[in-house]
Formats: C-alpha cells, sequence, structure tokens
C-alpha cells in the first residue's frame, strides 16, 4: 500500500544551498567521480584484500562495519535489536552501526551530514532525489555504482531486465548510477485516482453505476434530492473530498473524462515526444465548465477544497446512516473506517473512469521509481560488500524477510489450497498474529531499506484472502477493480515520473514550479467556484499562464527528457 509522503521544513535551507553551490564542481566523466575511493573504479581492488567474497554467504569471511544513515521510524521498536538486523548480521557478517534521524527531520538531518561532511559509509534509507544523486555523485561523495553492479549484484541486473523502465530511470545524465531504489511496483497505486460510490444508494435509488459525465451529473443529482440514506433528512452531500488526502481531491478523477490529467506530473502531456501543458488546452477548460456546474448546483460539497482529510474521514464515518454519496480516494481507507470489524466501507464500490462529451475517457496514471533510497559513500572502504549486501535485500529471500520478518512466527509456505492475486498458487502466506498496518514490531524493516517488491513478486509470491470484503482481501478488491475499471485508461504516451535534471535546471524549476502550479491551481478553484468566469475570464487566464513561465518550464523538461532518451 502506498503511504502518503510528508516533506518537512529544511533548517537553514539558504545557508545549505550557498555551501553545496560553492561546493559544487564541474561535472566528471563516467565512472570518474573526483573523490571516489580506487575500488569504485576498478571493483576488483577490494577482492584482493582476501576477506571479500563475491558470490555466496556469508558477504566476508571475517565481520566488517558499516555505519548506516536511516530514519527511526515510529512503526520499529529498535533498529539495533531488530530480528531481521541480527539476521542480516548473521548471514553476510556485516555489522550496521545505525546513524538514526527522526523521520520528520530526515531530509534535514541528510541535507547537514552531506554539507558538512560527516555522512556514513552508506545510506539505507536516504529518500535522496535526482539533484541530491547528481549532486554527490559528481561531487564524489556517492560513489558510482555501475561497475559494482556489473560484478557484484545479479539480482539487481536481473530487475534491470525485467523492469523495463528501471535501469534509464536511476541512470544520471553523466552515465553513471548514484543510488538504488526500493522497488514497490503497486498495481493499484500505479491508478490511485479512483472515484468511490456508494452502492447502497444506487440500489436504493435503482440506479447502475454511472458510465458517463451525464450519468454522473445525474446520479449526483439524485443523491442530494431522492433521499438515499432512507432517514427522511435531505442529509446527503452528493460528492465531497480533500485536498490533502491520497487522490481524495475532486479535480482529477473527473477532469480525465475532458482531458488527461494527472496533476502529480505537472500537468504535462506528450504527443510524439513533444511535451505540452494541458492547462491551456480546450479539453482543461470544459472539464472546469462541467465542475462548475456541479458545484453551482450544490452538487460538490463547499468544503470539499478546503477540509482536511480527518474532516473528510468524519464525513464518511457519520454514525448510523452514510451521508457521503460518491468520494474520490486511491483508497476507501482515506474516508472511511478500514479496521476489521468495520462495515461501512462494503456500501462503497469505485467506478469505471468516465466518457465525457468528445469521448474521452482517461485514467490517471503513475509508475516509477520516485527517490532512491541506498547510495554507497566514499568513506567506505568495503564498496564490494556494500553492494553485495543491497544486492541481498533485492534478493526474493531478502525481500520477504525484510518486510514480513521470521519464517514460522511472521509467515509460512503456503498451503496448496491458498491462492494469490492471480488465482494461482502463492508461496508465503503472512500469519494473521503477524503486524499490522501502523503497529510498532521489531521483527523487520516495515519496507525500509532497497527492496524488490516488482508486480511479479506481489502478485504471485504473497497469498490473499479471497473474500475482498474484509481486511484480507482487501489487496484482492483494489487489484480486481483496477484491472477491470482502469487498467487501459491510460494515455498511449506519458511523460516519465523519473527524470534527472542538471543542477542548473534543478534551480530554475524550483524557481518556476511553485508560480506555476499556484497560478494553475488557484485559477482552477475560482474557475469551479465562480469568482472567475470561463467565458469572460478565460483568456486572460491563458495570458497569466504563459507570463508565469509555463514555455521555459516546459523546455526545461523537454531538453531533459531528449537528453535521456539518447542513452
Amino acid at each position: 500500500m502506498s503511504t502518503k509522503r510528508k516533506v518537512t521544513k529544511w533548517v537553514s535551507l539558504a545557508l545549505i544551498a550557498l555551501l553545496l553551490m560553492l561546493t559544487f564542481g564541474c561535472e566528471q566523466k563516467a565512472d570518474q567521480p573526483a573523490a571516489a575511493p580506487s575500488a569504485s573504479g576498478d571493483a576488483k581492488a577490494g577482492a584482493a584484500q582476501g576477506n571479500f567474497q563475491a558470490a555466496g554467504f556469508p558477504i566476508v569471511q571475517n565481520k566488517i562495519t558499516m555505519t548506516a544513515f536511516a530514519p527511526q521510524s515510529a512503526n520499529i521498536a529498535d533498529l539495533n535489536t531488530n530480528w531481521f538486523t541480527k539476521y542480516l548480521e548473521q548471514k553476510t557478517n556485516i555489522h550496521l552501526d545505525w546513524q538514526l534521524v527522526p523521520q520528520d527531520g530526515l531530509n534535514e538531518k541528510k541535507q547537514l551530514l552531506l554539507a558538512s561532511g560527516d555522512y556514513p559509509d552508506i545510506f539505507m534509507q536516504g529518500n535522496l532525489t535526482k539533484e541530491e544523486q547528481l549532486l554527490y555523485g559528481q561531487q564524489g561523495v556517492f560513489i558510482p555504482l555501475n561497475k559494482l553492479i556489473d560484478q557484484y549484484a545479479p539480482n539487481i541486473k536481473k530487475a534491470f531486465k525485467d523492469i523495463p523502465y528501471l535501469e534509464k530511470a536511476i541512470t544520471a545524465p553523466d552515465g553513471n548510477i548514484y543510488a538504488i531504489p526500493s522497488i514497490n511496483e503497486c498495481f493499484h497505486c500505479q491508478f490511485g485516482s479512483k472515484m468511490w460510490v456508494d452502492s447502497k444508494w444506487l440500489k436504493n435509488l435503482g440506479m447502475e453505476p454511472p458510465k458517463t459525465t451525464d450519468d454522473f451529473y445525474n446520479m449526483l443529482k439524485a443523491f442530494k434530492e431522492k433521499d438515499p440514506n432512507g432517514n427522511g433528512k435531505q442529509d446527503e452531500i452528493p460528492l465531497t473530498g480533500s485536498p490533502t488526502g491520497w487522490y481524495t481531491d475532486v479535480f482529477s478523477f473527473v477532469m480525465n473524462a475532458f482531458i488527461y490529467f494527472n496533476k502529480d506530473n505537472n500537468y504535462f502531456d506528450m504527443h510524439n515526444g513533444k511535451l505540452e501543458t494541458i492547462a491551456d488546452k480546450p479539453g482543461f477548460k470544459k472539464g472546469l465548465q462541467y465542475l462548475h456546474k456541479l458545484y453551482a448546483e450544490g452538487l460538490i460539497d463547499k468544503e470539499a477544497f478546503t477540509q482536511k482529510s480527518d474532516a473528510l474521514a468524519q464525513k464518511g464515518n457519520h454514525p448510523d446512516v452514510a451521508i457521503a454519496g460518491a468520494i474520490p480516494a486511491g483508497w476507501f481507507g482515506e474516508f472511511t473506517d478500514a479496521s476489521p470489524n468495520a462495515t461501512r466501507h462494503k456500501e462503497y464500490d469505485p467506478i469505471a473512469p468516465l466518457t465525457g462529451p468528445d469521448g474521452i475517457s482517461y485514467a490517471a496514471h503513475y509508475v516509477g521509481v520516485g527517490n532512491s533510497v541506498f547510495a554507497i559513500t566514499n568513506k567506505n572502504k568495503n564498496p564490494e560488500a556494500a553492494i553485495r549486501l543491497a544486492d541481498y535485500l533485492y534478493s526474493e529471500e531478502g525481500t520477504i524477510m525484510s518486510n514480513f520478518g521470521e519464517e514460522g512466527r511472521n509467515w509460512v509456505k503456503s498451503g496448496a489450497d491458498e491462492k494469490n492475486l492471480r488465482g494461482t498458487a502463492p508461496k508465503i502466506t503472512i500469519k494473521e498474529t503477524s503486524y499490522g498496518v501502523g503497529q510498532v514490531q521489531n521483527d523487520h524493516w516495515n519496507q525500509m531499506g532497497p527492496g524488490l517488491r516488482s508486480a511479479e513478486f506481489r502478485e504471485t509470491v504473497m497469498a490473499t484472502g479471497q473474500d475482498p470484503y474484509t481486511m484480507d482481501g482487501l489487496e484482492l478488491r483494489l487489484y480486481n477493480a483496477t484491472k477491470k475499471l482502469y487498467d487501459g485508461h491510460q494515455p498511449k504516451e506519458e511523460f516519465p515520473t523519473d527524470i534527472f535534471l542538471t543542477p542548473d535546471q534543478s534551480n530554475q524549476v524550483k524557481q518556476l514550479k511553485p508560480i506555476i502550479k499556484d497560478y494553475i491551481e488557484q485559477s482552477m478553484l475560482q474557475f469551479i467556484m465562480g469568482a472567475k468566469d470561463l467565458d469572460k475570464d478565460w483568456d486572460a487566464y491563458v495570458k497569466g499562464l504563459g507570463s508565469s513561465g509555463i514555455g521555459q518550464f516546459l523546455q526545461i523538461y523537454q531538453d531533459a527528457y531528449d537528453k535521456m532518451n539518447k542513452k
């Protein structure tokens, strides 16, 4: 399950940025960092020391220690005494001396360490942005991993072959790989922009799930006027949402019936390799007109544009009867109780992408690796051992152990009558006595560090409950709905979510993006709520968008895209 990420404010950001600018050096050739140890240029150097083993376990004959950066997760009692930490040390002979920082302060502390030079041997969970990878890679702080991977990391190399976008997504413009991501190919997360509708209300009104924007409008009108919850009160909220949850905004799902709308990708669209913005297109305007109609007729909750996630959940969990008819969300737990004994969520089912008046029916789609987590620094005297450690975490065994814990206690081999998401025989079954989301435990790393939860792993390795309306069958419910309703509605050509920018490009984007994003989103609100008129004020809006720097913004990403595709 994908979780929402919160980025904290960096302390003394201006000072750090100035220091980085002053210390940033010239671009180096591939595999020639400014201050990397010899082992990064010749991965065989460490093997001659006699302690390192290029294959098999332990990774080193005599125990070594590596300092490792990671957040202190609220869901892990103690990484030092954690069962998997101990298991990993026993298997590899590598002792991890943890440099733990508070989860909320991870980015700030990371920046301070890197700027000061007081950084560890490895970043185990560094939340390393593309800009950080390139900057510190070319400074020599992060060593290139290409040769190390080629010689000592068969599981990572196999992942490059099995996942077509992976290697390109983590290869910097200079040709080097400086950091390794944690892969989590969550199928239902890739189509997070879903619309959940109270099926009980539809049944009470004798209505079918809507297929078109006209159907959706008629459904919301009926929700408002015909007492679908049957309590004799006009307390129903036809459509609500929140700007703070996971795809709980009221824009994304609806707008995709008029134009491809992916707010997480800078409102970009691709046609024949050329990048465009959707924010000045006729389909964008039509979508806003439709949303304004819903709002003007009281079909959209007036609080949907401002309320926090907890306020949305209060409406979704209204006692006695449901009062919210349609709610956008990545999954139902965003707006209603998802505990094992809860029942309200059973009323809600996702609907297929709506078809708009011009025959458009898109689903917002996201696939990529995001920020990387693992990097080896130039302080590490055993880079070969470090890459083998990461490679083990990319193995099936390493992924199972690090994510679920000990065989027999946390998981068991699956029985002959069990099934995975694809309906075939799984390999492991997570025990009922294992830990749920948010519970404190000390058996595993709780998705921390590099790992390979590929689509193949998620859909075949683990058993799942076969009743989709129980918590054991949650993954099956989301998988089946996504497969049936959303898969295939993504555009044929998509701008990649993982793309490297040069430091100069990155600095320009940091200045332009907030201005452009705020302008588009504030204008959307004004058009939907009627503060601006789409007929009278549209041309002025488009002119203002041009003045916001959108042309320069698009060109930066077009240049980065063209360079990436020349590799």
